[in-house]
């Protein structure tokens, strides 16, 4: 466990117990709410496959925190799980152990909720400061210029392992998250190698594929394979490092030799010239003027693609119908450099759904 106390004065209206459980990591939070805003006191870093469930874990952070100040006592608990929900509880798709959160209740003696993880993030983005450049990269478009953010739709993605996506509508007083499944309409290709890789998939999964299997984290193994099968990959030591680790692992280890092979950075170059083609796809369907949000660690580590020579921008940035262009280049587009967005968000679901 790692340990990282980051606002250890703050004061709050509502203190709330926000954690993130994904495959790799669990992240175990206090979050202060006070006056609409959220301010993350402490947060405490688990290998999720190390622990066998979320009571131990939580009982150990209460009491490390109780100790610094008798008064972090959460009334409230969220848990952003990845994996499906119902009937507050999760079952992981990546764990052996399961979150029950009325199994929790009754534990820790307060309410405890669960929502999905994607859930989570949208109710995080209101939490954000576009303004802050720790927690936001404000992406230029072709022209140099950074809209400003309306208040009018927002949409956020998260091409990690698989497509997340959600839209958040605006009532004129708050923003209220939706949930979406638009990871998965179809792939459309738009040049000769996205048509390719496109086709190959599709004889892979035996129908059209969606956009998941081509634009997210896993499009980038799939598309090692697409390569190696129809192209042929480097005998070097890059590419066998990725040919011989675990296939959740390549996209990382194709992002990290793309710094020096040009087979990996033209691999590099091809996901993002599809991933931008997406977004510029759901850009036209929402308008969201509010704000377009990308999120994810991927996109963090791999922002230096995004930006390089425009490259995000130059596909985002194209539509058949000129009509259209012009309301591409008037979006916002944010990439969300703060790792701890989940816990704000947990944090506000439970301000909006917890009472």
């Amino acid at each position: 466990m790692e340990l990282k106390w980051c606002n250890p004065e703050a004061e709050f209206e509502r203190l709330v117990l926000a954690i993130d459980v994904g495959g790799t990591n669990t992240n175990i939070g206090l979050v202060a709410c006070k006056e609409g805003k959220f301010t993350l006191v402490m947060k405490a870093d688990y290998a999720s496959g190390q622990i066998s469930g979320l009571e131990a874990p939580i009982v150990e952070v209460l009491h490390i925190a109780a100790e610094k100040r008798p008064d972090l006592k959460p009334s409230h608990c969220c848990i952003s799980a990845a994996g499906p929900v119902a009937e507050n509880r999760c079952v992981m798709t990546n764990l052996t152990w399961r979150v029950d959160g009325d199994e929790l209740t009754a534990k820790l003696g307060f309410p405890v909720m669960v929502v999905n993880d994607f859930v989570a993030i949208s109710y995080g983005i209101p939490t954000l400061n576009v303004n802050d450049a720790e927690q936001i990269y404000k992406m230029p478009h072709l022209d140099g210029s950074t809209p400003e953010s309306k208040p009018a739709t927002k949409v956020v993605i998260g091409p990690g392992t698989g497509m997340g996506i959600s839209f958040l509508v605006f009532d004129g007083n708050k923003y209220i998250p939706a949930s979406s499944e638009g990871g998965h309409i179809s792939f459309a290709p738009f040049d000769a190698d996205s048509q390719a890789f496109r086709d190959y998939m599709q004889k892979r999964l035996g129908q059209v594929p969606g956009v998941e299997p081509l634009c997210a984290g896993q499009g980038l193994a799939h598309l090692y394979e697409w390569w190696r099968d129809t192209r042929g990959v480097p005998d070097n030591e890059a590419f066998k490092k990725i040919e011989s680790t675990v296939w959740s692992d390549r996209p990382k280890y194709i992002s990290r030799a793309s710094d020096t092979d040009p087979v990996a950075a033209e691999m590099m170059r091809l996901w993002v010239k599809m991933l931008a083609r997406y977004a510029s796809d759901v850009c036209a369907m929402f308008l969201p003027f509010g704000g377009f949000y990308l999120a994810g660690g991927a996109m963090q580590k791999d922002l230096r693609w995004l930006i390089n020579d425009n490259l995000f921008m130059k596909f985002f940035e194209q539509n058949y119908n000129p009509n259209i262009l012009p309301l591409l280049k008037k979006m916002p587009i944010y990439v969300i450099k703060d790792y701890s967005i989940s816990l704000y968000g947990a944090a506000n679901a439970s301000i909006n759904l917890q009472k």
